[in-house]
C-alpha cells in the first residue's frame, strides 16, 4: 500500500486535505478495519507495518504522524460494529478527520483531574468542558471527547462521546505559542443524542483512553523502526562500511522489529504488553545512541538523521501522548515526495 500513497505538492499549511483523500482511495484509513465496515480488513499488525514502511521509505514525520494516526483513530474509535456508521463512513472516505480530546489546560491528560463532563437529560446526554490542546482539533469534523459520567465506589467513570463539530455549543479557538497548530475546543451545554456515545457507558479508560495509549506508542515505534533501517541502509550504501561498528547499530534495530511484531498481535489488556512496550523504547534508545554517530560521519542526509533524532526524543521523553506532543506542527514539515 505505502508504494502508491501519493506525494504532497509542496510545504502544507495546515492538514494536506487532498493528499489525505488519495491516500483514502487506496484504503489508508480503513487499514485495520474490517472488510464488513468498509475497510480494508487488515488489522493492527497490517497498521504497524505500514507505518515501517512509511518510516523506511523516508515519508517526513509530520505527515506520516498525520496519516497513521487517523487511521489509528478509525481502528481503535470506530472499527466495531456498533459505532456510528456514518461517521466511520465519513472518516473511511478522507472526507472527514476525527480528534482525540482528552487533555484539558492545565490539567493535561491526567483522569484524576479532568473536570469536562456529561450528564443524562431523558433519553440525550449534556456535555460542559474545555479540551486543549487538540491535535488536528482546527480541521477535525469530530471530537471524540473523554468526560466524567459518574461515580462507582468512590471512582469516577469516564465515557468517549463522538461530538459533531457543528453542534450547537461547541467552539474551537487555535492555540498559539509552542501548541500553535493545535486547538482549543469548548462544549458549552452541548446536547447530544444517545448514540453518540462510543462504547460502554463509564468504561472508556479500560475500553479506548488506556488501550489508545498503548497502540499509538506502538504504531509510533513502528515508523521510528523504519526511520532506522532506512539509516542502516543509508549508511551501508554512502560511506566505507565496518561491518562490527555497523553491525552493533543494526542488532537493536533487529530486536525492536522482532519486539513489535510480536507486540502488534498482542492485546493491550495483556499486563505484559506495556512492560515489553517499555523494553522496545530501551531498543530504540540503544539504535540510536549507536546509529546517529555513525549516520553523520558517513554524510547521510541530515533530514533522515534528525527524523529519527526527533521522533526518538519524542518517545522517549517518558510522556504518553504521542500526537499531542508531535502536534500539528510536524505536519507541516512535509515534503514533495510520494512512494
Amino acid at each position: 500500500m505505502a508504494a502508491h500513497l501519493p506525494p504532497v505538492a509542496g510545504s502544507q499549511q495546515g492538514f494536506p486535505w487532498a493528499w489525505w483523500r488519495a491516500a483514502a482511495a487506496q484504503g489508508v484509513p480503513g487499514i485495520a478495519v474490517g472488510t464488513a465496515l468498509g475497510g480494508r480488513g487488515g488489522d493492527q499488525a497490517a497498521l504497524w507495518a505500514l507505518a515501517e514502511r512509511l518510516g523506511r521509505a523516508a515519508w517526513p514525520p509530520g505527515l506520516a504522524v498525520a496519516g497513521l494516526f487517523e487511521a489509528l483513530v478509525v481502528h481503535h474509535y470506530f472499527g466495531q460494529a456498533d459505532a456510528p456508521s456514518d461517521i466511520r463512513d465519513a472518516l473511511l472516505s478522507g472526507e472527514a478527520l476525527a480528534a482525540v480530546a482528552t487533555s484539558e489546560p492545565e490539567i493535561g491528560a491526567n483522569p484524576k483531574h479532568l473536570a469536562t463532563r456529561a450528564e443524562r437529560r431523558g433519553a440525550s446526554w449534556r456535555l460542559s468542558g474545555v479540551k486543549a490542546p487538540i491535535t488536528h482539533g482546527l480541521d477535525a469534523s469530530v471530537f471524540l471527547v473523554l468526560a466524567v459520567t459518574g461515580e462507582q465506589s468512590g471512582r469516577r467513570r469516564f465515557s468517549v462521546f463522538a461530538v459533531p463539530r457543528t453542534a450547537a455549543g461547541v467552539t474551537v479557538e487555535p492555540l498559539s505559542g509552542p501548541m500553535a497548530g493545535h486547538a482549543r475546543v469548548t462544549f458549552a451545554e452541548v446536547e447530544l443524542a444517545s448514540h453518540a456515545l462510543l462504547g460502554a457507558e463509564g468504561r472508556a479508560l479500560e475500553q479506548f483512553a488506556r488501550p489508545f495509549r498503548l497502540r499509538e506508542q506502538g504504531l509510533l515505534l513502528a515508523y521510528a523502526l523504519g526511520l532506522a533501517g532506512g539509516l542502516g541502509d543509508a549508511i551501508a550504501t554512502t560511506a566505507p562500511v565496518v561491518p562490527a561498528r555497523l553491525g552493533e547499530a543494526m542488532a537493536p534495530v533487529a530486536a525492536l522489529g522482532a519486539t513489535l511484531a510480536h507486540l502488534a498481535r498482542q492485546p493491550e489488556a495483556d499486563a505484559r504488553f506495556e512492560a515489553v512496550l517499555t523494553g522496545a523504547l530501551g531498543q530504540l534508545k540503544a539504535a540510536q545512541d549507536l546509529m546517529l554517530p555513525q549516520a553523520r560521519e558517513a554524510g547521510v542526509a541530515r533530514e533522515s538523521v534528525a527524523a529519527l533524532q526527533q521522533m526518538a526524543f519524542f518517545l522517549l521523553r517518558g510522556q504518553t501522548r504521542g500526537h499531542d506532543r508531535l502536534g500539528r506542527s510536524l505536519i507541516n514539515q512535509t515534503s514533495t515526495q510520494g512512494v
